[in-house]
């Protein structure tokens, strides 16, 4: 099954992932659009208020202050919108635990963040050259 990532939403509280993740996209080749909240908080209130368009694929960082990424999860998962959206937790945790815990919850995969650039691109690059149809069985994508 084929699924176009048209827009991908990065929720993380570091800005320079952000500025980071931002340029990887573009380097990767991507028209996709890049859309960001600051933490999950900012997430919610933006896609329940429509100041956010409903994205094809969401990045989301486990450990961020207000409201980390298991609650946001939670959340996200809970809200009617958003409940098909796929949603890739991305994180420097990169714990077996929290990994099940998130596939639990309905993610389905977990990105450990890369520590080098070329990294971030080439794994950018493959989720949106591969999609995520290419998980057999519905298994999680872990990178």
């Amino acid at each position: 099954m084929s699924y176009a990532i048209k827009s991908i939403l990065l929720i993380d509280d570091d800005l320079d992932d952000h500025l980071l993740f931002e340029e990887a996209l573009s380097e990767a080749g991507a028209s996709t659009v890049y859309l960001s909240a600051l933490n999950g908080e900012d997430a919610l209130l933006k896609l329940n208020a429509g100041t956010l368009p409903i994205p094809s694929l969401i990045f989301l960082d486990v450990n961020m202050p207000r409201m980390n990424g298991i609650d946001c999860l939670k959340a996200l998962r809970q809200s009617g919108k958003l409940v098909d959206t796929p949603i890739l937790m991305f994180s420097t945790s990169c714990s077996v635990d929290y990994q099940n815990e998130c596939f639990e919850l309905g993610a389905v995969g977990y990105i450990e963040k890369p520590n080098d650039y070329r990294e971030l691109c080439a794994k950018l690059a493959l989720i949106l050259k591969e999609g995520l149809q290419n998980r057999s069985n519905n298994m999680p994508l872990t990178l």
